[in-house]
């Protein structure tokens, strides 16, 4: 499956989003690519209806593609996304520096958002994720063996799907814990990355019946998850739980976050004492917005290691780390996100994925 083709490993990427922009002071902004092409094979529209042509509408300088004057490639006005602020305390988390703006969510950024396939000969510098499936055994077991398999994910609104073009999940909401509809529907229809991660395993191991849930809650923190892991995951008979929060604890010290993540494990093993857990950092926020920067995901994502690296039937995807190299590589955040703030584009979601299959030793 090309879309699940590890960045980090192959010389194609396949439909690599580029946004164009323009920073606070107007300078342009975006096109940058993770690599520098040796062939560009196709630049398309969100939708693929869309072929962009070269010379025409853009052309390639090292690793940017750059819009011509005459370009139909679109073209995000800052306006659209940043806004004065008023005062209204529902947007004032969202202010940058200075206080007289405040960045907007907007989910739409999708439409503005060119989608570029080539070839490389670049190699990944960074470090790459490791298999631990050594330390989920149990699961492994049970997936090779073909016996029914219990695979929950839990956590908050990138766990539950948001923006991946085809989320179609049963999630949670957050106030009520009634079963939650997540669905967004336009091309290309991404599934998100739970789906994508569990179609793998089926794929992978077609002999085993994997039963997926999805106990996740758009907004949820640790906090939220330690409050109703036992009602929400153990019902579900876990063999393996996915753990997603981070989103929203971003600024909480490493030791609360870490304590509150190794409590949900205790209470869901209180009735499941076998069960296995793959905790998750998540990708970076919009590191515009005043409350997002100097935040403590690095640093908490180095205590799930810590947690992961002590205690047995525990493994940790850093998604965190991968998108710190993908943005070290030049790689701007409008292009990586599906909201301008805080969720991951359908690129981002493959991400997700590839990260979770890596970590779980699973090629495809």
């Amino acid at each position: 499956m090309t879309l699940l083709s590890r960045i980090w490993k192959n010389d194609t990427v396949y439909q690599e989003p580029v946004c164009f922009s323009e920073d606070a002071s107007g300078a342009p902004l975006g096109g940058t690519l993770i690599y520098r092409p040796s062939q560009v094979l196709e630049v398309v529209s969100w939708d693929g209806q869309i072929r962009y042509e070269e010379g025409l509408d853009y052309q390639v300088s090292g690793s940017r593609v750059l819009r011509t004057k005459q370009s139909r490639i679109p073209f995000l006005n800052r306006s659209v996304y940043i806004k004065p602020y008023t005062g209204q305390a529902e947007t004032a988390w969202l202010r940058l520096p200075g206080g007289t703006e405040y960045a907007e969510i907007f989910p739409d950024i999708y439409r503005y958002q060119v989608l570029v396939t080539y070839r490389h000969e670049e190699r990944w510098e960074q470090p790459l994720l490791q298999d631990q499936s050594a330390r989920l055994p149990r699961s492994f077991r049970l997936l090779n063996e073909g016996s029914e398999f219990h695979l929950v994910f839990y956590g908050d609104s990138i766990t539950a799907g948001w923006e991946a073009s085809g989320c179609d999940e049963l999630a949670v909401d957050l106030m009520t814990l009634e079963d939650c509809h997540a669905v967004v529907n336009h091309p290309p229809y991404m599934p998100s990355w739970a789906e994508l991660v569990t179609d793998a395993l089926r794929r992978q191991f077609p002999n085993c019946p994997v039963h997926k849930y999805n106990r996740a809650a758009g907004g949820s923190t640790t906090g939220w998850g330690r409050l109703h892991a036992a009602e929400l995951v153990s019902p579900c008979d876990p063999d393996l739980v996915v753990l997603g929060f981070g989103m929203n604890s971003l600024q909480d010290p490493p030791e609360q976050y870490v304590s509150e993540i190794r409590q949900i494990i205790q209470d869901i093993r209180r009735s499941h004492p076998l069960c296995e857990f793959l905790l998750l950092s998540p990708m970076v926020p919009n590191p515009e917005i005043a409350g997002f920067q100097d935040n403590a995901l690095p640093d908490q994502q180095n205590a799930l290691r810590d947690l992961a690296g002590r205690e047995a039937g525990i493994a940790l995807a850093e998604v965190h780390s991968l998108f710190l190299a993908l943005m070290e590589r030049g790689k701007e955040y409008l292009a990586l996100t599906g909201n301008c703030i805080n969720h991951p584009n359908d690129f981002s979601v493959r991400i997700y994925a590839q990260s979770i299959l890596d970590t779980l030793g699973i090629s495809c």
